[in-house]
């Protein structure tokens, strides 16, 4: 299965997120499943594998996220 990447675009004071990779393609984001060295942020581009939704009619869940990190002086697309 291919990785996605997407952009945290929304977040709960529970310690939920939301990324999405285009505007109609969104998932749901447990501060659980984030694996970076900081918290995560608005803007922030991460890559992810996709898990279904947790119940009937939910966002399918960004599972094993990982913050995409710039090289040093270089900006990512």
């Amino acid at each position: 299965m291919e990785r996605k990447v997407g952009t945290i675009y929304g977040n709960d004071p529970r310690g939920w997120f939301f990324v999405c990779t285009c505007p109609q393609d969104r998932f749901f984001l447990h501060l659980s499943e984030y694996h970076g060295d900081h918290l995560p942020y608005i803007g922030e581009k991460v890559s992810f594998d996709v898990a279904p939704p947790r119940k009937l009619g939910q966002l399918s869940c960004a599972v094993n996220v990982t913050p995409i990190v710039p090289a040093q002086g270089k900006e990512v697309l």
